[in-house]
């Protein structure tokens, strides 16, 4: 029984050690590229059969002011994925095993789902119903980073990175922040439309201007302390 033990142990070592982490990276960089170029795609030139005036052509391209505006979250929202995504291999994960590729597969697969969502919220963008798909999207893939991440760092398979208890605090609050304002999204959705987009996209700022995510875990660790 010792004996079987041990030799599942060795054979799951050198299963670990043929999946190497640069195959997932690439993979993930390369979905996370698709995805967000067909998102653009999604928005079609506006045609006309008639002659067309310039104030025709403002007109039809007005209408896909809803379109646009889901594009430019999604990108965003996307953008913010991918930056936690990266910093979760690059910093946290020094090596992969079959249990974290799978969870990554989990997180692709709902990454690939994003122009889905979003192009449906561009289309229904009147409709509460569709705030609430692209919005359970949004969540599901950042309930499903914070696993990855839960699972790197207190795996004994996996290797981590010199991380202090600081870092990974900030880590898990840049990850968490999308998740978040998406439910509190789907809340505001009852009350504007409008305003459930723009929270949506919110967390980009705390990537974006110095200090903020430094401000916002101050105010959560006091908070919690207190």
């Amino acid at each position: 029984m010792a004996e079987q033990t041990s030799s599942q142990k060795i054979m799951r070592g050198r299963t670990s050690s043929l999946l190497t982490k640069d195959r997932v990276e690439t993979l993930s960089d390369s979905l996370f590229a698709i995805v967000m170029t067909i998102l653009v795609i999604d928005i079609k030139v506006p045609i006309s059969f008639f002659p067309l005036s310039d104030s025709g052509l403002y007109y039809s391209l007005q209408s896909l002011g809803p379109l646009l505006s889901g594009y430019v979250v999604s990108f965003l929202v996307l953008s913010m994925f991918w930056m936690s995504h990266h910093v979760l291999f690059h910093a946290v994960s020094k090596n992969v095993n079959r249990q974290l590729i799978t969870l990554n597969m989990f997180f692709l697969m709902f990454v690939a789902l994003v122009p889905f969502s979003t192009h449906l919220l561009g289309i229904y963008h009147e409709y509460k119903t569709a705030v609430l798909v692209y919005g359970a999207n949004i969540i599901v893939i950042g309930i499903v980073l914070v696993s990855m991440l839960s699972y790197a760092l207190y795996s004994r398979e996996i290797k981590n990175g010199k991380l202090t208890d600081r870092v990974i605090r900030r880590i898990k609050i840049r990850i968490m922040l999308p998740p978040l304002f998406a439910a509190l999204a789907i809340l505001t959705s009852s009350y504007s439309i409008p305003m459930s987009l723009f929270l949506f996209a919110f967390p980009i700022i705390f990537n974006i201007i110095p200090g903020s995510l430094t401000l916002l875990e101050r105010l959560l660790h006091n908070t919690v302390s207190s």
